[in-house]
C-alpha cells in the first residue's frame, strides 16, 4: 500500500471528526458507512482505496460516499498524485472528533439529528456486541451512570465530560510517527450520551 502524503504538521488524534448542526453535514452522516469512512479520513489522508481495503469493501462502494462526504464539506480533497496512469485523490476530514450538541430549530434539523444520533448508537451497539461476544483483546467498557442534580448543574457537567475528552485525546495522541497500518495498531470507539432521562413536564411531583 502507498504511503500517504508526507505532511510537516503534528499527526492528528484518531477519531471522527466534529459536527456542526446544518442538516447537510447531518443527512450526509445517517449511514453506518460513511461515518465509518469519516473516522478513517480523520486519523490521516487516505484514498478511497485505502479506506475500502480497510473497511473490507470494494472500492465501487465508496466513491459515491466519498463524493456526498466531500458535498457536505466533512471531507476535503487533500493531494492529488498521479500512479501507473491514474489520479489517486487523497482526503481528509475536516476535523477530529464528532459531536451532536445545542438545539434543533426546525423540523428537518430535528429529523437529521435523530438519524444522526441512531447510526451512531447503532454502530455503538454492534461495536459493543461484537467485543463481548467475539472474544476481542481487551476487555471492553460499558457504564450507565445516571446523574441527579439541579438543573443548572447539568451544563457544568457536560462541559466537563467535553474536557475530559479532549485531555484523553490531547494525552494519548500519536507522536511517534507511527500509522494506523502498522501491525500493532489497535482502534477503540468511546460512544458517550449525556441526556435527560425524563423530559420536562412529565416528572411526578415530590409528595409532600
Amino acid at each position: 500500500m502507498a504511503k500517504p502524503p508526507s505532511r510537516s504538521r503534528a499527526p492528528r488524534p484518531v477519531g471522527a471528526p466534529a459536527l456542526k448542526s446544518n442538516v447537510a453535514n447531518l443527512r450526509a452522516l445517517a449511514h453506518p458507512l460513511r461515518l465509518r469512512m469519516l473516522e478513517l479520513f480523520a486519523e490521516m489522508p487516505r484514498t478511497t482505496k485505502q479506506v475500502a481495503e480497510l473497511l473490507g469493501q470494494p472500492p465501487t462502494r465508496l466513491y459515491h460516499h466519498v463524493a456526498a462526504l466531500e458535498r457536505a464539506g466533512l471531507v476535503i480533497l487533500k493531494e492529488t498524485r498521479p500512479n501507473r496512469g491514474v489520479v489517486e485523490k487523497w482526503y481528509e476530514s475536516v476535523a477530529k472528533q464528532m459531536s451532536v450538541s445545542g438545539q434543533a430549530t426546525s423540523t428537518t434539523t430535528k429529523s437529521s439529528r435523530r438519524a444522526v444520533a441512531m447510526t451512531v448508537l447503532e454502530q455503538s451497539r454492534q461495536e459493543m456486541i461484537a467485543a463481548v461476544t467475539g472474544g476481542a483483546d481487551g476487555a471492553p467498557l460499558l457504564v450507565r451512570l445516571v446523574v441527579a442534580g439541579k438543573p443548572e448543574m447539568m451544563p457544568a457537567i457536560r462541559n466537563r465530560l467535553m474536557a475530559t475528552l479532549k485531555e484523553i485525546q490531547q494525552e494519548f495522541k500519536r507522536d511517534d510517527g507511527s500509522g494506523p497500518e502498522d501491525a500493532d495498531y489497535d482502534r477503540w470507539a468511546l460512544t458517550m450520551a449525556f441526556a435527560p432521562v425524563w423530559p420536562k413536564g412529565k416528572r411526578k411531583a415530590r409528595k409532600r
